[in-house]
């Protein structure tokens, strides 16, 4: 039984408890407003059961709901927001009511309201922190009922204190309670409503998405994202444009992010992800140099520059050509990773270099991000890129890289 679960169960004999109670001092008391009351604490007997139906059906799917009844307790918590109304209705009828009489066993009745008062008051912190815990809106709404039902009782006890002072104070305190009842009451209507038309999450948890997504250096951009609540659970679609050759590893780029989602957030159910490879229309090539900036360096996360050349795909011809600092030669640890993800957010498409970095740090990162590695051995930073642009003016290699665009 998951926690949500129990929580409901305990919710029910609470209110079971306090039925009881109030039964018992309306009997002794003859009071008309502790039997309104009692009568209001049925009510709670019967949302807390529909409740626990609630969440028993939305975890269920079938052939004709494939998405689960996760609504199902948006649906409840509605239902609830109108049995807080009508608990407002009742206090002001149960005050009215108590106002008429003097009732009986005073001392007994006000001891026993008191008890009822901390019972719920306890309940419904326990059940609200449950519902935060668990993302539970129909245990948030039930919390806020036992709340209203505390409230009741308080304005009862106001009017047993009033009967015993002689004093009347029952129908001013009945209207602020009723007016925070109301609010209440149409906050969580409000909310139902929303993820019950498909409402958009908040900005808040967007802005959380889009931070985990962009976070990879696989990411071109995010062309559209949407997010919903059906329930406690939340369903996040994203259309993605993916630096990928290959579906294969568009595939496995989706997977990937989908898992970082899931474990970052609670209570995610599904994330669908549209993918497109990047139709670049330039080439980007990277080189690390040695200090005089010419020759090619031997190390990778060490080399002290990196030469970024940008080419047009179809023809080849240059249009950028620029030597960078390493910004992270000083770095003790992991600077080849640093430097590899560095480069990616130039978007790098292909790495030249003196050693093979197959089963290093750097070449795992660039491999993720199909990011060619060339191993040359040519010294001379020029040279090799003459080379490579000569290789890649083969008819072969032309196709393969007008693949890749498209």
């Amino acid at each position: 039984m998951e926690p949500s679960e129990k929580t409901a169960w305990f919710s029910l004999l609470i209110n079971l408890l306090l039925v009881a109670i109030k039964v018992s001092l309306a009997l002794l008391s003859g009071s008309l407003a502790i039997k309104a009351d009692a009568i209001h604490s049925l009510t709670d007997v019967v949302s807390a059961t529909v409740i626990l139906i609630g969440i028993k059906i939305s975890k269920r799917s079938s052939r004709s709901f494939p998405y689960g009844l996760y609504k199902v307790e948006n649906l409840v918590a509605l239902g609830t927001s109108l049995l807080i109304f009508l608990a407002g209705y009742e206090i002001v009828m149960a005050v009215l009511a108590g106002s008429v009489q003097i009732p009986a066993q005073l001392p007994f009745a006000i001891g026993g309201i008191s008890l009822t008062i901390l019972i719920t008051f306890l309940f419904s912190r326990y059940e609200f922190k449950q519902g935060i815990k668990t993302g539970s809106p129909s245990l948030i709404a039930d919390s806020r009922h036992i709340w209203t039902d505390m409230l009741s009782s308080v304005v009862i006890l106001i009017s047993l204190l009033g009967s015993f002072l002689g004093f009347a104070l029952d129908r001013y305190a009945a209207l602020v309670v009723v007016v925070f009842i109301g609010r209440i009451a149409f906050i969580i209507m409000i909310d139902a409503v929303r993820v019950l038309l498909d409402a958009s999450l908040a900005p808040e948890y967007l802005n959380r998405v889009r931070e985990i997504v962009v976070a990879d250096p696989r990411v071109e951009r995010i062309n559209e994202l949407r997010a919903r609540n059906a329930g406690r659970y939340k369903f996040v679609e994203l259309d993605l444009t993916l630096r990928i050759r290959t579906l294969e590893k568009g595939h496995l780029v989706a997977e990937e992010i989908k898992q970082r989602i899931k474990e970052s957030l609670e209570n995610v159910d599904h994330v669908l992800i549209h993918y497109e490879p990047c139709q670049k229309k330039h080439l980007v090539m990277g080189l690390p140099l040695s200090a005089d900036r010419r020759t090619i360096s031997e190390h990778f996360g060490e080399a002290p520059f990196f030469r970024l050349v940008t080419l047009h795909s179809s023809d080849l011809v240059v249009t950028v050509d620029t030597t960078l600092s390493n910004p992270y030669i000083n770095e003790e640890k992991a600077k080849g990773i640093k430097v590899a993800n560095w480069l990616l957010e130039s978007g790098l498409d292909m790495m030249i270099v003196r050693q093979d970095l197959a089963g290093k740090g750097p070449g795992f990162v660039l491999g993720n991000a199909d990011c060619e590695v060339l191993v040359v051995s040519e010294n001379d930073a020029d040279v090799a890129l003459a080379t490579i642009k000569k290789d890649l003016t083969r008819p072969n290699l032309v196709l393969q890289e007008k693949s890749y665009d498209k």
